[in-house]
């Protein structure tokens, strides 16, 4: 059996909001965790493919040595665990780990003075202004997002797929009846594991 290709060209997008979607650049059931980010490049490319930065930001986030984009990838996978624990345990029905809070507070803190108040006509907004900042401000929206969706939720509807999966998504059915992180892909799958199973006993489909 080929061993599936792991980069952004074949991620799924199936989470339903930034900060899943990032946890789930990772396929946390398989060995060894392959990453479908492969470095600060891909980073930056998913950022922008998430709507998060402006291409002016990404232009202004690659200007900067090797050396201090590679250190900016570390801390973004390190980000990535703790949203992780954080929303994987949401969706356990558990409290998140206080030690991935404090680690998401810490990221907020390093990037907020990328942080700006405009005005639009009469409607004041909070972007980002990545002119002159180091690689690890890419860190800013994402962690932004996710502190969002813990202050304004819903994080009953944060759930996470299979185990053979455990990716996290945000079920917006409207009666929460959603159980995989895409049908396509795991929904399917399941099915074939129940008509298979159901094959070898004899059942009745």
């Amino acid at each position: 059996m080929d061993t599936p290709i792991r980069n952004l060209e074949t991620l799924d997008w199936v989470a339903g909001h930034p900060a899943l979607d990032f946890v789930n650049t990772v396929s946390w059931a398989s060995a060894g965790h392959p990453d479908y980010l492969h470095g600060y490049a891909d980073l930056l490319a998913w950022t922008a493919q998430a709507d998060l930065i402006s291409p002016q930001d990404r232009r202004a986030l690659s200007e900067s040595s090797g050396h201090a984009q590679a250190s900016a990838f570390k801390e973004a996978q390190t980000l990535r665990e703790s949203l992780r624990a954080i929303f994987q345990a949401i969706a356990e029905g558990r409290g998140p780990p206080q030690a991935d809070l404090d680690h998401l507070n810490a990221v907020m803190q390093k990037t907020v003075r990328w942080r700006r108040l405009s005005l639009e006509g009469r409607k004041v907004r909070s972007d980002w202004d990545f002119a002159g900042a180091p690689p690890g401000a890419a860190l800013g929206p994402v962690a932004w997002k996710a502190v969002e969706l813990l202050e304004d939720g819903p994080l009953e509807r944060v759930k996470e797929c299979h185990p053979g999966c455990a990716w996290l998504f945000l079920d917006t059915s409207r009666n929460s009846s959603r159980r995989w992180c895409s049908m396509q892909t795991c929904g399917n799958d399941a099915k074939v594991r129940r008509f298979r199973k159901r094959q070898k006993t004899g059942a009745v489909a």
